[in-house]
């Protein structure tokens, strides 16, 4: 865990005010809240060695590997494409940036890594419980990496409620735990999948969900403050920033997501 944060902190470190850093800050959050909780509470996952370990560093490389492919120009998955363009070239804040990365991190890499890894311990038991406790881990690390997000890359976060996002009505952990369940939901559908005919259209439903998710996230956006947001950060520290209460008009979820229902392509 140390090493995968160490890796994730050269990350964020490496792209300093570009958009993309916002969820490699979280990111880093993240595993710091992992290591604290295991210290605090060692017996907290059954399966600590796949919770911790297994799951962790397979879930850190997925993020990684669509970093590093951005980077040099080659493909990545639609929710992903979604999440970089719009840091490069949108005029959204730090949170929907954040929520953009964790969003294709959770509702389309997720599902992979779960079906890769198994969905029952070599004891028969599923690994669900576990899955859900670290629910814990991501609720630990929210305030420090909005902190994070104020301080370092936009004034916006400061003025506004800290659960504030771009989602009508949804707070920041009720979308994680709606996404978390999404993916455990498609995990499984993935290790039901008895062909490979049914495993691609599952495969497609996964990827026409984060997309969609991806697209709302990004929907709002104002003009201009991309330009707030990187004096910011550089250091310039402009004036008062965009009201949020002005500039931000949550859009509408699509009731399929609203309910919590998940979209299937079948």
């Amino acid at each position: 865990m140390r090493r995968l944060e160490h890796t994730l902190a050269a990350v964020r470190d490496e792209l300093g005010c570009d958009h993309r850093a916002p969820f490699a800050a979280l990111y880093v959050r993240v595993q710091e809240s992992l290591q604290h909780v295991l210290r605090d509470r060692p017996t907290f996952f059954t399966e600590p060695t796949w919770a911790a370990r297994d799951l962790n560093a397979a879930f850190v490389s997925r993020y990684l590997d669509a970093y590093r492919s951005d980077r040099n120009g080659q493909p990545v998955p639609r929710a992903w494409s979604i999440a970089f363009t719009v840091a490069r070239t949108g005029q959204t804040n730090a949170a929907q940036d954040a929520l953009l990365g964790a969003n294709a991190h959770i509702q389309r890499d997720m599902s992979y890594v779960l079906a890769e890894l198994g969905l029952v311990a070599p004891n028969g038991i599923s690994r669900k419980a576990d899955f859900d406790r670290a629910q814990a881990v991501l609720d630990r690390a929210y305030e420090p990496a909005v902190q994070d997000l104020t301080r370092h890359y936009d004034p916006l976060l400061a003025a506004a409620d800290a659960r504030w996002n771009p989602v009508a009505n949804l707070t920041a952990h009720e979308l994680l735990v709606l996404w978390r369940h999404n993916a455990w939901h498609y995990a499984e559908r993935l290790t039901a999948a008895t062909t490979p005919e049914e495993f691609r259209r599952v495969s497609a439903a996964i990827e026409d969900n984060a997309a969609t998710w991806g697209t709302l996230l990004a929907a709002v956006q104002v003009p201009g403050y991309r330009l707030v947001r990187d004096g910011y950060c550089r250091g310039g520290r402009p004036g008062t920033p965009v009201s949020p209460s002005r500039a931000w008009a949550p859009p509408q979820l699509p009731a399929s997501l609203a309910s919590g229902r998940l979209l299937r392509r079948d």
